[in-house]
């Protein structure tokens, strides 16, 4: 697989579209020939379509560019499967209406809707099957008409007409569209010898259902149809959107050979294209937030994850700092001590090898002076990555990553994020880190067994200045302590058994190094708040700072 995917990289952008075109009306023509059954004349019409979602799939990636193809799609399945039920002056601009159609409407979902082709979100599936309700409409809208303008049949029966029209279109775009473009994104199954038992099982249960519903043990009313729900509600908890749009596709299959082999009557047809429709777009809208959600828990993984990164290297700037501070007064007097020597060596004519190793070793304390120096100014005045911030966004990211931290403590968290506040400029994991370490701190710092009184609240408001944002953090704890209080931003002062006293001291580093300043204090009750201010973008200090 890996070696066709390298070689197929390397075929030139014209021939790939051939090929893809080719197969497009490949496609097309067989899935109309599979699913040509029950026709209602005189236009043929099927209880399920789904060269629609195929058609749909190809409008929403290429846009109006795939109309022509589309066009030839259709014509071709007329030629070949329907045998041309309407005359040849006829069928071509109706089929350019519905391909046409197709094509504006996969612009508008894409590039004045936001849909994502490869259908990353929940809203791109709501999207798509109302977008794809609405296109099937107003293109069997006009589809139907003009084959009505030409006494195909009455005005009267047109409605019907457009009912049954539309009904098989809405299926086959919410069965087949999703499949279609997640294969055109790329493989979502890893091919194992596992995933392939799995999916025998899937499709044997699947086959189980059917069998009862149109078995020796059906009845006409086909009650045990609520049956294939289980299955596929199982696959799309277990793979996300692929595995439900996979078992739609089985679904659909199995139930047209069932509906084949059972001899149903074509009047029961809209009572198996209603069920059909209900458990596609239930297992679409359970896969796809599935699927949004571990996306949202890797997301979180990766940014904790980065969080850490950023916080083990602050911690080791941070110590830096503090060892070059504490290393640079006995180095200095090291160093005029080596001077002093040499000086004195020189006045008493010491031998000539004493004076080599004293100017080695004056030399040696004025390089390691230098690094230190260099050092410390690098942890100063350190470059970061600085971006515009919402302000509210930036404090729902930290509520989202602290939120197994406070599960642990039994803590619950809230925002007060002040409306209408201006964007930051700042680097948004090593404000995050501020926010979290305050987080952090005030979960810890909880005594109070009753749940109800472990409470947090991150807030953010605008400076009396008005000219920078109060980001602080408040809890209901018993306070600071006060060796900690008098030291409240010393390194290495902590009353945690486990802590390095760093917290605090790297918090304020980050702030002060995005123009801002960090404060702590006690309330009344007992209470403790930490806030910072970052200048707003645009502002003097924010540009400094930037």
């Amino acid at each position: 697989m890996t070696d066709f995917r390298d070689r197929w990289r390397l075929v030139p952008a014209g021939l790939k579209m051939a090929c893809l075109a080719v197969a497009y009306l490949v496609a097309h023509v067989l899935l109309d020939w599979i699913s040509f059954i029950h026709e209602v004349s005189p236009l043929n019409v099927t209880p399920w379509n789904p060269p629609s979602g195929l058609i749909m799939g190809m409008s929403l990636v290429f846009g109006l560019q795939a109309a022509p193809l589309v066009w030839l799609g259709l014509m071709a399945s007329d030629l070949v499967v329907r045998g041309l039920p309407v005359a040849l002056w006829a069928t071509m601009p109706a089929n350019a209406v519905v391909a046409a159609g197709y094509g504006l409407a996969g612009w508008l979902l894409r590039e004045r809707l936001g849909l994502d082709p490869g259908l990353p979100r929940l809203r791109d599936i709501v999207l798509l099957l109302a977008g794809g309700a609405a296109t099937a409409m107003i293109v069997g809208g006009g589809y139907i008409a003009i084959h009505t303008l030409i006494g195909l049949f009455a005005w009267s029966d047109a409605l019907d007409a457009l009912l049954r029209y539309w009904v098989g279109e809405i299926i086959g775009i919410a069965v087949l569209t999703p499949l279609v473009l997640i294969g055109l994104r790329g493989p979502a199954f890893r091919v194992s010898w596992a995933g392939v038992a799995e999916v025998g099982v899937h499709g044997l249960l699947i086959a189980v259902t059917l069998w009862l519903d149109f078995g020796p043990l059906a009845s006409a009313q086909y009650e045990h149809f609520y049956l294939l729900f289980l299955p596929a509600v199982a696959i799309a908890v277990r793979h996300g959107l692929p595995g439900a749009a996979l078992a739609s596709v089985i679904t659909q299959a199995g139930l047209i050979v069932a509906v084949q082999a059972t001899g149903v009557e074509t009047a029961r047809m809209t009572h198996f294209q209603l069920l059909m429709l209900t458990l596609a777009v239930t297992a679409l809208l359970l896969g796809a937030v599935v699927s949004e959600r571990r996306r949202v828990e890797a997301w979180i993984r990766e940014r904790q994850s980065d969080l850490a990164g950023a916080a083990r290297l602050t911690e080791a700037g941070e110590m830096a700092a503090a060892l070059a501070h504490e290393l640079n007064q006995p180095l200095s007097a090291a160093m005029s001590y080596a001077r002093a020597a040499r000086k004195i060596a020189r006045l008493e004519e010491a031998s000539p090898r004493l004076s080599e190793v004293l100017d080695k070793t004056v030399a040696q304390t004025e390089r390691a002076d230098r690094v230190i120096r260099s050092l410390r100014d690098f942890v100063r005045k350190g470059r970061s990555e600085r971006a515009l911030l919402p302000v509210a966004g930036l404090v729902a990211d930290c509520l989202t990553l602290a939120a197994p931290l406070l599960t642990r403590h039994s803590v619950s968290i809230a925002a007060e994020v002040a409306p209408g506040l201006p964007p930051l400029r700042g680097d948004a994991v090593q404000l995050q880190q501020v926010i979290l370490n305050l987080v952090r701190n005030a979960a810890e710092a909880m005594v109070d067994p009753d749940p109800r009184n472990r409470r947090v609240v991150v807030f953010a408001r605008l400076a009396a200045e008005s000219e920078a944002v109060v980001i602080g953090v408040r809890d209901s704890g018993p306070g600071l302590a006060g060796v900690v209080e008098r030291n409240l931003f010393a390194p290495f002062v902590t009353t945690k058994a486990t802590g390095m006293g760093l917290g605090l001291s790297i918090a304020r580093t980050l702030v002060e190094g995005h123009g801002g300043s960090l404060t702590g204090r006690r309330l009344p009750h007992g209470e403790t708040v930490f806030e910072f201010t970052i200048p707003v973008h645009g502002t003097a200090a924010g540009e400094a700072a930037g």
